[in-house]
């Protein structure tokens, strides 16, 4: 979850955190590097107590430091008993080395080395002094520092004298270079692990934040160049929620889209090249049965009226197949540009569904089919249809089950229509060969054929069930079939039912 959570990191939030991290780490480095020089050179060099009667720059700090530091414990919140103690510490060890101290507050004596007219005669002799001034004096004939503290009406009068004090023949310039050279030998050393430890920080956090943009975006070019290859199997193998795992996700379904398009292609391409064959196919058989006879009336051979009269029947029933092939074909190019309007109209289903079976009666029964219609629809049934373009379906279908009968086996076709809350089942079943699982779920293909031999063109062009499935689905309809190899096919028509209404 954690890596997860690292890898969804957006990259203008990576770039800000890089920015971020490499403001406050130098900071608290720095800050870091600042306490700890602080507190190495005040232990190494021992600020906060006076150690030498000699002036120096180091000594100069050690005075300040301990007069502030007189000065905080003198205006704390402490009580004055703690007060005493704590400037008694710090005014040890400047006694120690011959100095005098006094402080009084609010004109009494809070702490004296010697009474006040003594330190402040000796200091009068070092240099006039005036107590309502502070002063800080370091010379060859003794150091004098007045300060004064105060708080919440408490006035602080602090004295500090020693005529034991001496400065060493050197200039303040080369006190100072040699003070600083002393401080920065010595933490010379530190500083570079400092500098280092930057340069190890930025380069670190570089190195993580171009990593983390770089290894998605080298496997998203893996990809464009695999693809770019033909390789439309291949996924780029990178999740996550950021920019870049979007783009990688919206690039492996284009990857998915693209393979699906390509198919599709492939295969609208296979069925246009079946489509084609099967034209010429179904053309080139009546064509060449026209052919043969005209050449038998040319040549002499139909020299009756008899087989004259036969060979035109055969040329003109050719011709009629032709036409028909033409016709579907033509309607089919015209469903499929959708150059086709419907003439719809409210029809009451039970008289549509007379009609109909009165005409297929007729027919089957010239063809020697058994016929039963079974109507289980309400006499007020309306449905909106072209009454034209539907009857052309209920033929077609039928057209399919004659072609597709079983040797030897009176055929039978069953019309039956079952009525439902809002629309209408058709079925119109046979008693014929059936299809197997494979060649179902096609038959409403273009020129698809069960019959892969062809062996009957002569009784249709393969292009009847693919008008039928266009013209119904026009209708708003749907169509499917259902049928096992060798028991007979079933097809379906559902139509929305219209609801009747008041004048």
């Amino acid at each position: 979850m954690k890596n997860r959570s690292t890898r969804n990191l957006k990259i203008s939030t990576r770039i800000t955190l890089s920015a971020v991290f490499g403001i406050i780490i130098p900071v608290v480095v720095a800050v870091i590097f600042s306490s700890v020089m602080l507190s190495s050179i005040t232990s190494y060099f021992n600020f906060s107590d006076v150690t030498t009667n000699s002036y120096s720059m180091l000594n100069q700090i050690q005075w300040n430091q301990t007069m502030s530091s007189i000065s905080n414990e003198l205006v704390s919140e402490a009580d004055r008993e703690h007060k005493y103690n704590a400037v008694n510490g710090y005014v040890t060890s400047i006694e120690n080395i011959g100095a005098k101290v006094y402080i009084e507050c609010n004109g009494t004596a809070f702490y004296s080395t010697a009474d006040r007219d003594t330190v402040l005669g000796e200091a009068n002799n070092i240099i006039s002094v005036d107590t309502e001034r502070n002063v800080n004096y370091f010379g060859e004939n003794g150091m004098v520092i007045i300060t004064h503290a105060e708080k919440q009406g408490e006035c602080y009068l602090v004295v500090v004298e020693n005529t034991n004090y001496s400065v060493e023949d050197i200039t303040a310039r080369n006190t100072a270079q040699n003070f600083s050279s002393l401080v920065f030998n010595k933490t010379s050393v530190l500083f570079l692990l400092i500098v280092l430890l930057f340069i190890l920080s930025i380069a670190a956090l570089s190195f993580i934040t171009s990593r983390t943009i770089n290894v998605p975006i080298r496997k998203l070019t893996e990809g464009a160049k695999n693809i770019a290859d033909g390789n439309l199997d291949f996924n780029i193998d990178y999740e996550s929620t950021n920019e870049i795992g979007q783009t990688v996700k919206a690039f492996n379904a284009m990857t998915r889209r693209l393979k699906s398009s390509i198919e599709a292609q492939n295969k609208i391409e296979q069925s246009r090249k079946e489509m084609i064959a099967g034209i010429a196919h179904d053309l080139r058989t009546p064509l060449t049965s026209v052919k043969g006879y005209v050449e038998g009336i040319r040549d002499g051979i139909a020299n009756t009226p008899e087989k004259q009269k036969s060979y035109m029947d055969t040329i003109y029933s050719s011709t009629l197949s032709m036409e028909k092939l033409l016709d579907e074909l033509l309607t089919v190019s015209r469903l499929e540009i959708g150059n086709i309007e419907l003439n719809k109209s409210d029809v009451n289903l039970t008289d549509f569904l007379n009609d109909c079976a009165d005409e297929l009666s007729v027919e089957l029964g010239n063809e020697g089919f058994d016929f039963e219609f079974i109507n289980k629809c309400s006499d007020s049934a309306l449905v909106e249809i072209d009454v034209d373009r539907f009857s052309r379906v209920i033929q077609n279908i039928v057209s399919n089950s004659i072609k597709y009968k079983k040797p030897d086996v009176k055929g039978k076709i069953i019309l039956e229509a079952q009525e439902y809350a809002k629309s209408v089942i058709i079925s119109i079943k046979d008693n014929g060969i059936g299809l197997d699982s494979e060649s179902l779920p096609r038959i409403f293909e273009t020129f698809y054929r069960a019959d892969k031999a062809r062996t009957k063109v002569s009784e249709g062009s393969g292009l009847g069930l693919s008008v039928c499935k266009q013209l119904v689905e026009l209708h708003g309809g749907q169509i499917w079939a259902s049928s096992e190899e060798g028991n007979g096919l079933t097809v379906l028509i559902s139509l929305y039912k219209k609801e009747e209404t008041d004048e």
